[in-house]
């Protein structure tokens, strides 16, 4: 058997995060993926709204990500990512959004998250049923298609800030690996914070009549889509309660990966939840920065990638990086970006890292490659 790899934990959201999953996942067998929980728009948001849970989509993008490359785990990655498409109420939704609420719901998540609402604390129905009876058998195909009776329990998933006990008392937590665990998740997803959070961005030019003006800009879709050059992120609640198993995670890990993806609204916000964001600067582990391929429309345009460094540094001036990872073909000027790398204590890696069909995005195989190169340095 090869060996289990180091412990690796990585942040962000959305495609950044499924991109830098899907290469790590080829490279080690102990991977914990810390996801933001600012969604606010599409399926997730509508949920968040209504229930009053996580927002669960960055989430089920990362378990999906997370997926094995056999006909289990492709299979079960489309049913999480698939979407309805109707003329009513299920139109847009994630079939995987509402496997995650439905387990949050099920094992009391939604208590704790909303001041209290269908479910217990202890997991029992609205009815008054216990809830746990219904998550312990399930008809499950196997070899050869036949359908059998197969016990899912949420087993210990290889990864930092693994420790059953606690785990099992989240119930947040819990559905997530009760989810992984259907999936036959390659690592582990949890949320960098217990409760949803939202995203105020202080952005110049927000009104073209006033491009001078600095305004607030609330919501991640707003954030993300503003016609402004947003200057700095924070969250709100101001002091929200990290993950503990998330700030385990971080502690434990021998590498720690940010980006690539949204710099304001996926990778930044880990470093506004204060424990979480002690726990990433005080960590043993070594840090790897992932940069972009292109500027994001709206949120980095004009951006080069040495001012993702310094927006990074901006927002966390104690953290250090070890390693810089960009992409060879869309760095104009090494010597500046070597500069800026330099400056938060790390070296710089180019290396071939973007998909062949021109589009900004990463391809997983050369990605996982240049991730091994770094770990055996």
């Amino acid at each position: 058997m090869n060996p289990p790899g180091p412990r690796v934990v990585a942040l962000g959201g959305g495609h950044g995060l499924y991109a830098s999953l899907s290469a790590l996942r080829r490279v080690t067998r102990r991977l914990c993926a810390v996801v933001t929980v600012a969604d606010d728009g599409g399926s997730s948001g509508r949920l968040r709204r209504e229930l009053g849970v996580l927002p669960p989509g960055d989430l089920r993008m990362a378990l999906a990500a997370l997926c094995g490359d056999d006909d289990w785990g492709r299979t079960w990655r489309d049913v999480v990512q698939h979407r309805f498409r109707s003329e009513g109420a299920l139109h847009e939704h994630a079939v995987g959004n509402l496997l995650i609420v439905a387990l949050w719901e099920l094992l009391g998540a939604q208590a704790l998250t909303n001041g209290g609402a269908k479910s217990g604390a202890n997991g029992d129905r609205a009815d008054g049923a216990p809830s746990d009876g219904a998550l312990t058998r399930a008809a499950v195909p196997a070899a050869g298609g036949a359908v059998v009776a197969r016990t899912f329990e949420p087993a210990p998933v290889p990864g930092p800030g693994e420790g059953g006990a606690a785990r099992r008392e989240d119930p947040t937590v819990a559905g997530l690996d009760w989810v992984g665990r259907l999936l036959g998740a390659h690592g582990r997803v949890l949320p960098m914070a217990s409760v949803p959070l939202d995203i105020v961005a202080q952005v110049r030019g927000a009104d073209p009549d006033a491009p001078d003006a600095v305004t607030e800009v609330k919501g991640q879709v707003a954030c993300a889509k503003t016609p402004g050059k947003v200057l700095s992120v924070s969250l709100v609640p101001p002091d929200p309660p990290a993950c503990p198993d998330a700030v385990r995670a971080v502690e434990e890990a021998d590498w720690v990966v940010f980006g690539p993806g949204s710099w304001f609204t996926s990778v930044l916000p880990h470093l506004k939840v204060p424990e979480l964001a002690r726990a990433l600067t005080e960590t043993k582990a070594r840090r790897i920065v992932a940069l972009n391929l292109a500027p994001q429309p709206g949120e980095t345009d004009d951006f080069s990638p040495q001012t993702h460094l310094e927006v990074l540094q901006d927002h966390a001036p104690d953290l250090r990086v070890d390693v810089v990872v960009a992409d060879r073909g869309v760095v104009d000027d090494p010597a500046a970006l070597d500069r800026a790398v330099k400056d938060l204590g790390g070296r710089l890696l180019l290396a071939d890292v973007a998909a062949d069909d021109g589009s900004p995005r990463h391809d997983p195989a050369r990605l996982a490659q240049a991730f091994v190169k770094i770990f055996r340095e």
